[in-house]
């Protein structure tokens, strides 16, 4: 059984990232920079494919790093990851003590991460409305592209759209077509939690994105869904209940619109003063 990361990141100069990524197995490196270029060699005697990309979003680095992507299990992984030691012969031990598995989520451990993480103890079929950042995800490749699951490049960092959710989405299209998806209690790698690119807090803006990501997901029960937000981040918002309702409310329409949350609210005021 092949075990391949497929890894996003930006700027990066030469090839130190693999040791930082800490890579035991195959591997496609997706890296934003200002040029293009492909190079394939080994490292610890495993093949690598590093495409350095003009194009930005954290998405279509995903997406560009599937395409390429050639193993039967995939791993996804950002830059600020250290993936344990012995992952791959604990990836195909899980496939193969679950057969119908097509999607795992593995435990992590975030590093400066000051709220409670979810702990894995026993293989679980993943709830229907259930979903994992993308540290969590591993999947069986062919079974992806035979349903034609991508991430969407409206959503993600870089995307100039919705800063947030694609890992979300990705993990509601397997739902949504069908695949077999557990957690298991391995642990796949540590993150280090430092400033984020994309989070500024949840003020207005995460709230319109959260209003997207609702809409994209979850088209008929996104009014319904909207309600967790006021109870879920009450003690981390400034935001009165209202108004963060009003914010994700505008998030909904600026999805249907196909309005980031800066052209969205630059229409309302064109509107006002017409």
């Amino acid at each position: 059984m092949r075990i391949q990361i497929l890894a996003a990141t930006m700027y990066q100069n030469d090839f130190s990232l693999l040791e930082r990524l800490n890579i035991q197995s195959e591997a496609v490196v997706v890296n934003q920079c200002d040029k293009e270029g492909i190079h394939s060699f080994e490292y610890n005697g495993y093949p690598v494919l590093w495409v350095d990309s003009t194009e930005r979003g954290l998405s279509r680095s995903r997406n560009m790093a599937l395409k390429n992507a050639s193993a039967d299990i995939c791993v996804i992984c950002d830059d600020d990851e250290r993936l344990a030691d012995g992952y791959p012969l604990m990836i195909e031990n899980a496939y193969r003590a679950l057969p119908k598995a097509d999607f795992l989520a593995f435990n992590i451990n975030r590093i400066g991460w000051n709220e409670t993480e979810r702990i894995f103890v026993k293989p679980k079929p993943i709830g229907r409305f259930r979903t994992y950042s993308s540290v969590h995800i591993t999947f069986r490749r062919r079974k992806i592209l035979e349903n034609g699951i991508v991430f969407d490049v409206r959503f993600g960092a870089g995307s100039g759209m919705y800063a947030c959710a694609e890992d979300a989405i990705f993990c509601m299209d397997c739902h949504r077509a069908g695949l077999g998806m557990y957690t298991y209690p391995g642990l796949l790698c540590d993150v280090v939690c430092e400033e984020s690119t994309w989070f500024t807090g949840y003020d207005e803006k995460y709230f319109y994105d959260v209003g997207a990501y609702l809409a994209a997901a979850f088209p008929r029960l996104k009014s319904l869904l909207k309600w967790y937000y006021p109870l879920r981040c009450r003690k981390l918002t400034k935001l009165k209940t209202l108004s963060l309702l009003s914010a994700i409310n505008k998030g909904i329409d600026g999805y249907k619109k196909g309005l980031n949350f800066k052209e969205f609210h630059d229409s309302v005021i064109t509107s006002s003063q017409e």
